[in-house]
């Protein structure tokens, strides 16, 4: 007979599922908030306890624990597209973390258990903490230097419009040279509809103003606030010339720069499957852009 601590379980499994869900963002370059990795974190530890209750061995069912993996992604990164790939990534490093915790418990002597698929031990903190930290390095540095970019990177981006901010990840792509003709730094062109929170309720936005940039620079004008929006000539592989309705937002934060008056061209249509919702020219990062 095994004998748990409720509160032991808790505490343990709250840190690992935290640092597994900032482990998966910064492997997969989503932006986050550490608010809902926390409330992501709280759901995983609370269903190491809801296990070991008596009559409710459901709970350990896999397809129980499948759904309430899914649930703990979405409340840590929101229902977006590509969570089911964030899913997978999260049980990927849950496997190598689980690994690392029996490795470092061997080597310092702590006892480790698994009943219930739900990892119990005495709480040594050194171990413990020595383990989540080899598993974010490993992610964060290690295994994503291993993914292959061929000139581009995923970086997660912050932006802001007073009170409002919206995140995206973003593709720093070498071949993106479109840039802001009001200064020095590239243009970050990204989907319509995921900056469309960032923007002013009024006038609301739509995708026929994004569509015909003429159309919606006329309709929306200075409404905004003077230099908010602008029209933005482009050349891209079959097209000649064309036009981007613009808008400048009053600040980026791209892999931790920080850009004040950040030029954001509009895209009407998705600009890949779910990977990122962005595109910005990768030698306006790697110079650190208008600081």
């Amino acid at each position: 007979m095994t004998v748990v601590y409720v509160d032991t379980i808790f505490a343990l499994n709250g840190i690992l599922d935290y640092l597994l869900l900032l482990s998966t963002a910064r492997l997969a370059a989503v932006p986050f908030q550490r608010l809902r990795l926390a409330a992501g974190a709280f759901l995983g530890a609370c269903y190491a306890v809801l296990v070991f209750l008596p009559g409710v061995r459901f709970f350990c069912h896999p397809v129980f624990r499948m759904l309430w993996m899914l649930l703990m992604t979405v409340t840590a990164y929101g229902l977006r597209r590509g969570i089911l790939r964030l899913v997978v990534l999260f049980l990927a490093l849950s496997c190598v973390l689980a690994g690392i915790l029996i490795m470092v418990s061997l080597c310092c002597s702590v006892s480790l258990t698994y009943p219930r698929g739900i990892p119990v031990t005495r709480l040594d903190w050194k171990a413990l903490l020595l383990a989540g930290a080899v598993c974010y390095w490993l992610s964060s540095s290690v295994l994503k230097r291993l993914v292959p970019r061929d000139g581009y990177e995923l970086i997660p981006v912050m932006l802001r419009w007073g009170p409002r901010q919206v995140g995206l990840t973003v593709l720093a792509d070498s071949g993106n040279l479109l840039t802001d003709p009001g200064g020095s730094g590239s243009v970050l062109v990204a989907e319509w509809q995921t900056v469309a929170p960032l923007l002013p309720p009024e006038p609301q936005i739509t995708k026929e103003d994004v569509s015909d940039p003429v159309q919606g620079m006329s309709r929306i004008g200075c409404e905004w606030g003077r230099g908010r929006l602008h029209l933005l000539p482009y050349r891209g592989v079959g097209t000649a010339q064309g036009m981007l309705l613009a808008v400048r937002v009053d600040s980026a934060v791209l892999d931790k720069q920080v850009i004040h008056r950040q030029l954001v061209a509009l895209s009407p249509e998705p600009l890949s499957d779910g990977g990122y919702q962005g595109i910005i020219g990768i030698s306006h990062i790697k110079s650190g852009g208008r600081i």
